[in-house]
């Protein structure tokens, strides 16, 4: 049996901070229907997108000094990473939850200086909290969540999917296939917040995507490197946009 140690009193204090928020930012979910109010290239946005960005982002500034990087908001490619930077996606699975599809989530990470440290993904469908402390720990509704590493490719799960700003060529996608073959299994659940939180349950394996977007997959990488799984992510052209691994690579 794994045994954690108690978080750092700030890290605690934030990581119930956004879990609290997430929680309670799910309400939003039943009251707002799933109305569409606006269709995207290979995505939309629900109305529970804005409502649930607002509230969380209200929450955030009233009890942390720390900026907001958020899907919901204006970007600028100037945006200092540097220093604590709360990143959000306030309704991860945004296509899936306007169909009724169970498999979206809300998700709220904590970095500094590019790097994790600590990440909540709160799935209302399932009643699921998943929480990581990086160097400390990870929970599903309180229970410790701890990596298998020692799978091999051939008999692992990868969760993967295809964002909106990756490159859809010929030739893109044949080095994808390439790639991902090597798994026993691939899985495309349409949200890339939960594939991390179910690599980092031990539900799933990896999870590889290309130009996804560092709100999608913020709060993931903390759970998958609180659990005590390897990650790697790098920066495209687009400063929002990564190639990111986790789990087994």
């Amino acid at each position: 049996m794994t045994i954690f140690s108690s978080p750092p009193i700030e890290s605690k204090k934030n990581l119930n901070l956004a879990s609290r928020l997430a929680r309670t930012a799910a309400g939003f979910l039943s009251s707002s229907g799933r109305k569409v109010i606006a269709y995207l290239p290979r995505d939309v946005k629900v109305e529970a997108d804005g409502q649930l960005n607002q509230f969380i982002r209200g929450g955030l500034k009233k009890e942390t000094a720390f900026p907001i990087l958020s899907e919901e908001d204006s970007l600028s490619s100037d945006f200092n990473f540097q220093g604590p930077l709360w990143i959000i996606d306030p309704l991860d699975g945004s296509l899936n939850y306007s169909k009724n599809i169970p498999f979206s989530c809300i998700s709220i990470a904590l970095w500094e200086d590019l790097q994790p440290k600590l990440g909540v993904i709160y799935d209302s469908n399932r009643n699921e909290l998943f929480e990581g402390i990086v160097g400390e720990g990870a929970w599903l509704n309180g229970k410790p969540l701890k990596m298998e590493t020692s799978v091999s490719k051939e008999n692992a799960i990868l969760c993967t999917g295809f964002p909106t700003g990756r490159d859809f060529s010929d030739s893109s996608l044949k080095e994808f296939v390439e790639e991902v073959k090597a798994y026993k299994k691939i899985r495309l659940f349409g949200s890339a917040a939960l594939s991390l939180a179910y690599v980092a349950s031990g539900r799933a394996d990896s999870y590889h995507e290309d130009s996804i977007a560092i709100w999608d997959i913020a709060a993931g990488l903390a759970l998958v490197k609180a659990a005590g799984g390897a990650i790697d992510y790098k920066k495209t052209d687009n400063p929002y946009r990564w190639i990111v691994k986790a789990g087994i690579l």
